[in-house]
């Protein structure tokens, strides 16, 4: 006995019980549903992190600082926004001095940016007081005209380079770069417009404006910095720059009030968070496809006492005992694969969805599919067993009188 002998029989026997069959199928398509849903999700979310952060000029070879001592901050800029930031000027420019071999310093002072031209305004969360080292994050950052210099910083000069968004929305089809605006009621010079950036890590990059770190300042009123990128010249030199850094801070500050992240430690960080969440969810997966092999169990010994006489007949016949357990062990087998089918077919059109929905490119998990059908075909054997035996067993003589 063959499964492509077996499968007509199958595929009739769940036409002929549609409501029965979609309950038997149920447990298994949600359980093998969760699992590539979560699994793609996962793999999906981690690879937009890090084709983010790579866009932004974040590598293997960068370091971040923050301004807060490790058990007052949690992970990356948002929770040193929510907090008094130790780090200042003076720490940067005595980090170019006595560290070597870094390519950039980057520090960032956020603030928020009220700009006006003539009779038109643009509103923008996104304005960044930061030095010339920052075109370095971005390549070919300049779409017209030029970025930061280091005399523009030196002097505390009131220039501004702005993102697509707000010379649309101030200037419109009309060059900018060297004119004049009012950022929060102070005139700053236009003297440069960004490339289309598009988002980066749920921030509108075109909606962005970057002002010299000395100006953001004066003009925010505060010396923290918020957040510093820096860029070593080679990969292997990263280790040796993060303690030399944080012997350079420690000596200024007396005191660890502050961290210093190599880049690709963040990231195994968010790769270990989402593998946490995964496994938690792929729990509650499990425990679905525990209580659908039950489910598929149940059914196919309903299916045994309501084919008896059959199972009488094929006996008598000549069918062997291994004969009519293949054929009850395959029919839950194919069952469940059809579970499991159907499971992987709904996971990838919901991902298919969410992509769209978020403008993210999702597609599933090799990895999961793979679990995914393995899991099935495990739960359809496991199912099937105990009623295969039962069936098998059965004397002729009496499965005839049944």
């Amino acid at each position: 006995m063959i499964i492509f002998e077996i499968f007509p029989s199958v595929i009739r026997s769940l036409i002929r019980n549609p409501i029965r069959s979609t309950l038997t199928t149920l447990g298994v398509v949600i359980g093998v549903f969760i699992v590539i849903t979560t699994v793609s999700l996962g793999a999906g979310a981690k690879n937009f992190i890090y084709d983010q952060m790579s866009s932004f000029g974040v590598g293997s070879n960068s370091l971040a600082i923050y301004g807060a001592a490790e058990s007052e901050k949690g992970m990356g800029i948002m929770s040193s926004v929510m907090m008094k930031s130790s780090i200042t000027w003076q720490d940067i420019q005595a980090i170019r001095e006595h560290v070597p071999n870094l390519l950039a310093v980057i520090p960032a002072v956020m603030g928020t940016g009220d700009f006006k031209y003539g009779n038109k305004t643009y509103e923008t969360f996104f304005v960044i007081g930061t030095t010339e080292d920052y075109q370095k994050l971005i390549k070919d950052i300049v779409a017209q005209g030029r970025f930061l210099n280091s005399l523009d910083v030196a002097y505390h000069k009131r220039v501004v380079f702005i993102g697509q968004a707000i010379s649309d929305g101030l200037f419109g089809a009309f060059p900018p770069v060297g004119e004049l605006v009012k950022l929060n009621g102070n005139n700053f010079r236009v003297i440069g417009v960004m490339k289309d950036m598009g988002s980066i890590m749920g921030m509108n990059m075109n909606e962005m404006a970057c002002i010299p770190i000395t100006t953001a300042q004066d003009v925010f009123k505060t010396k923290e910095i918020i957040e510093t990128w820096v860029m070593v010249d080679d990969v292997s030199g990263v280790p040796r720059a993060k303690k030399e850094i944080e012997a350079v801070l420690l000596q200024r500050h007396g005191e660890k009030d502050f961290q210093v992240r190599i880049a690709t430690d963040m990231l195994a960080q968010i790769d270990d968070v989402m593998n946490a969440l995964t496994m938690v969810i792929s729990a509650i997966a499990a425990i679905s496809l525990l209580v659908g092999s039950v489910g598929i169990m149940n059914i196919m010994l309903v299916t045994v006492a309501e084919r008896v006489r059959e199972i009488g007949i094929r006996k008598s016949v000549g069918a062997k005992q291994r004969d009519i357990f293949m054929q009850f062990l395959l029919e839950s087998t194919v069952i469940s694969l059809l579970g499991g089918i159907v499971g992987i077919i709904l996971g990838s059109i919901v991902l298919f969805l969410i992509g769209k929905i978020i403008n993210v490119a999702l597609a599933p998990s090799l990895l999961a599919v793979v679990i995914a059908f393995v899991v099935s075909c495990v739960v359809g054997v496991v199912s099937g067993v105990y009623p295969a035996v039962r069936a098998a067993r059965l004397d002729p003589i009496e499965a005839l009188r049944g």
